[in-house]
């Protein structure tokens, strides 16, 4: 069973070509024949055709390769990213994707060009959101289409994989440029105004543990008390907590790395308070209290808060302080800026966040260096101003 491959004149005058498979006799001895046709050249045909042939010898069923973007990126989010991904990601990919128009989905893979792909990034660049109250159009930011074209550009990597394609369109599109914002953060008196309006809301202990260890919200929710006892005056990070369309789930840290941070006294009091107070919670629910889980933040009942609970009650609570833009995230640049500024080592901030490299902690963090140019700048000063200062006199 090998079949063949072969030339055809079009009625419109142009040269496809195609394969044929011979599969055996039907219960009327009638020969049946896999084809399939319109292949742009003799390589293409051969190669599609060897793919069939190696998921018959394999005795898997033969289904036809996606010839259209659509469905393509349908079965790229099947057959990959779905595999390949954790369960968040593939659902980011499957939001950034639905925003491509149904047009482009409708053609032929093999004809999607770099010109398409950027008219379709304009598109979405002009107006390719909506208003989620009114529906109407609305641009869409450029980081959020350039996490568009990377997706596109990774499925299409995949294609030239599977050899559905040869060149990969994406890689040659100019993509608009994003414009760089510093990590919001607050200063010590607007983390006071913050922690304030928390005072007396079940949020309270997250935020304050959130502000005095820069965790990450799903580090936070995920937290459990041997997490915290397993050594006094420090907790153990080993895990994040993330939330999809499909439920909750225990995950590895970002990066992959278990870290150990060394708690501040005023968190460590804190916890203990609040251990007292789920206690509380504990005899109240009895048996139906989710001990099993023995989270350190909990729902009442000992189940999980749902992450993005968590930070829609974080801004509601920053919105009553009288701070705009400001969530659970911003507590971790405030971690971050605040030790920066105070002179601790980029390395040992670095490792506390959990970042994975030095380098990524300078790039998000340089507005907090600003006090150590200034203080470079007055070293230089003092050490080269009578120097300088001599050879003007001199001159």
């Amino acid at each position: 069973m090998t079949g063949t491959v072969y030339k055809r004149i079009l009625p419109s005058g142009t040269v496809a070509w195609a394969y044929s498979i011979y599969l055996g006799k039907d219960e009327n001895s009638r020969p049946i024949r896999k084809f399939k046709g319109g292949f742009e050249t003799k390589r293409e045909a051969d190669d599609a055709r060897n793919q069939v042939l190696l998921e018959l010898r394999n005795g898997l069923p033969v289904k036809p390769a996606p010839t259209l973007l659509g469905d393509f990126l349908d079965e790229w989010l099947d057959q990959h990213a779905a595999r390949k991904c954790s369960p968040k990601t593939r659902e980011r990919y499957g939001q950034f994707l639905a925003y491509l128009h149904p047009d482009l989905k409708r053609v032929r893979l093999a004809d999607v060009s770099t010109l398409m792909l950027e008219r379709e990034y304009n598109r979405l660049l002009d107006g390719g959101g909506h208003d989620r109250k009114e529906k109407k159009p609305r641009p869409l930011s450029a980081r959020t289409v350039r996490h568009i074209a990377d997706t596109v550009r990774g499925a299409l990597n995949t294609a030239m994989r599977w050899k559905l394609l040869r060149v990969n369109p994406a890689t040659a599109c100019v993509l608009p440029p994003i414009e760089r914002h510093e990590a919001r953060a607050l200063d010590p008196t607007q983390l006071e105004w913050y922690l304030a309006a928390a005072r007396g809301h079940w949020m309270y202990p997250v935020l304050v543990f959130a502000s005095a260890t820069g965790c990450r919200r799903g580090e936070v929710v995920a937290l459990t008390w041997p997490d915290v006892d397993r050594t006094p005056g420090a907790v153990t990070i080993s895990k994040s907590l993330e939330q999809t369309k499909s439920g909750l789930r225990i995950k590895a840290p970002k990066n992959g790395r278990t870290r150990e941070l060394d708690l501040p006294a005023i968190a460590c009091e804190m916890l203990e308070a609040h251990r007292t107070e789920q206690r509380r919670n504990r005899s109240m629910y009895g048996a139906d209290y989710r001990t099993d889980l023995n989270l350190v933040f909990a729902a009442p009942d000992g189940n999980y808060l749902k992450p993005d609970t968590v930070t829609a009650q974080a801004c509601l609570i920053a919105r009553q302080a009288g701070l705009e833009s400001i969530g659970i995230h911003s507590l971790r640049h405030s971690h971050g800026s605040q030790l920066l500024s105070n002179g601790v080592p980029l390395p040992t901030v670095s490792k506390r966040l959990g970042h994975s490299s030095v380098s990524i902690t300078a790039q998000i963090y340089s507005h907090a260096f600003r006090a150590d140019d200034i203080a470079a700048a007055k070293v230089w000063d003092v050490a080269m101003r009578k120097m300088i200062e001599g050879q003007q006199a001199r001159q």
